[in-house]
């Protein structure tokens, strides 16, 4: 005998399949230097938050920056590339979600350097993150978001 929640369960599933429930997984390519522990606690929190990250160990760093249009002092510790965009460095989760959401004409964001408490690095927070924009015009960078 069929109930009238065992109906409207198999309506619910008819009409919403698992598989368009489920959420696609973001693809992300992760350059670092091979010796990088930081790097892989980055990836780590990137896959804890949706993400598919393929790391790749490298010693051409700054080239791989170079041909992406980092400017020097918007580097970090690695460089990621998701869809046509880089994100540079430990930036966290909001940024980099408002950046693939909003899709602005940039080249990609930048948290410089390795900023302690930012996602795979140790250490308390000590001060905010600010998040600047890779623009993909000369002059000084833009604030991209604050953390």
């Amino acid at each position: 005998m069929i109930t009238r929640r065992y109906f409207a369960g198999l309506l619910i599933t008819a009409a919403f399949p698992v598989h368009a429930l489920a959420r696609e997984r973001i693809q992300a390519t992760l350059y670092k230097n091979p010796l990088c522990g930081c790097c892989e606690g980055h990836a780590r929190y990137l896959r804890r938050n949706g993400f598919d990250v393929k790391e790749v160990p490298t010693h051409d760093l700054s080239l791989i920056r170079r041909e992406r249009g980092v400017p020097e002092k918007l580097e970090g510790c690695h460089t990621i590339l998701i869809d046509k965009y880089v994100v540079e460095g430990h930036v966290p989760i909001g940024p980099i979600r408002r950046l693939l959401t909003e899709r602005p004409d940039i080249t990609g964001i930048s948290l410089p350097g390795m900023p302690t408490g930012s996602p795979g690095m140790n250490g308390p927070k000590l001060e905010p993150f600010i998040i600047y924009e890779i623009a993909n015009t000369e002059g000084e960078p833009k604030v991209f978001a604050q953390e």
